[in-house]
């Protein structure tokens, strides 16, 4: 099963682990993992240890993207980048032992010429045809062009498509009819907006979404349907999961779980869910499988790491409403 994770934007990670987190203070590092962060490479590792066929796709440049190809041909995780002479961008995640979750830097790539967008939509429709299902991921930069997911997804056929990210570059590609669209609570509160109330759309947003209750996610969701997505799969971290079809909603009670790091669950989500669904599996059954993978990523301290024996237990303990 060939799968094509595309985020546009992967980064050269760099993962510190210390014991005790203090702001405003020198805080020691007792050790320092480089790797490629980004939630398409997240995805593409989740793929690949479940024995999926992915291929990571996006922009690479400068000597950070070289550094990144050589990481990612450590790993053995097949990838194709569009070159551009931009550098791309370094992120941080630390983990301490006496923080509940990650903290993490993220470092915006600068904007890219108007040549480099077209030679990445001419790179995607090159390969588009050999994969059976397409992952796009990712929340775009202020600078990147509001439709470049829409772009895309119009080049290749819309029922392989899983689109995760937000925002204004989600309402413009809802048109394109992606079969999924795979989205946080709090990112879907954020891109719609309050039920009743005003929906005012925006790429980069900012501030403490609203809290949905159970009515507000499916008639939320259901909007995003209207728009034009097949189906809408909804997390919220420990929380009950919500699948909204044209049909019917369905919930998930997800299993308590040792959480080490909630980092790269929802690419696990993803990545579960497109596996899934490329066996031959229904919406339903796909989607609990992907929750799986995002629970047992939870139990692992770094993000895209899930271990098959815990996925098979926790695929048994989601409770389907």
């Amino acid at each position: 099963m060939k799968i094509l994770c595309c985020g546009i934007f992967p980064a050269l990670q760099r993962t510190l682990e210390l014991k005790t987190l203090k702001t405003g203070a020198v805080n020691r590092a007792r050790s320092v993992t480089r790797s490629v962060g980004g939630k398409a490479t997240n995805a593409a590792r989740v793929l690949a240890a479940l024995g999926a066929e992915p291929l990571l796709f996006g922009f690479a440049g400068g000597n950070t993207g070289t550094a990144i190809k050589h990481l990612l041909s450590e790993e053995d995780i097949p990838h194709r980048f569009v070159e551009t002479e931009i550098e791309t961008r370094t992120c941080q995640t630390v983990l301490a032992d006496d923080a509940d979750d990650f903290t993490e830097l993220i470092e915006d790539p600068p904007p890219l010429p108007a040549h480099d967008w077209k030679s990445l939509a001419k790179a995607f429709a090159e390969i588009e045809g050999d994969f059976d299902r397409i992952i796009f991921s990712g929340t775009l930069p202020a600078h990147a062009p509001d439709d470049i997911y829409a772009e895309l997804i119009a080049a290749t056929d819309p029922t392989k498509v899983i689109l995760d990210t937000a925002g204004t570059p989600l309402l413009t590609a809802l048109e394109q009819r992606p079969t999924l669209v795979k989205i946080n609570a709090g990112e879907l509160a954020k891109t719609v907006g309050s039920p009743g109330g005003d929906t005012r759309p925006t790429k980069n947003y900012h501030g403490a979404a609203p809290k949905l209750r159970g009515g507000d996610i499916v008639e939320l969701a259901q909007e995003l349907i209207a728009q034009g997505a097949g189906a809408v799969g909804i997390t919220q971290g420990p929380d009950s999961a919500s699948l909204i079809t044209p049909n019917e909603t369905v919930q998930f009670k997800i299993p308590k779980v040792d959480v080490k790091s909630t980092l790269g669950c929802g690419d696990s989500v993803n990545a579960g869910f497109a596996f899934s669904l490329g066996k031959g599996n229904s919406f339903t059954e796909a989607f609990v499988f992907g929750l799986a993978c995002g629970a047992s990523n939870a139990m692992n301290r770094l993000p895209g790491v899930v271990h098959l024996e815990q996925i098979e237990k926790l695929v048994q303990q989601i409770n389907i409403q």
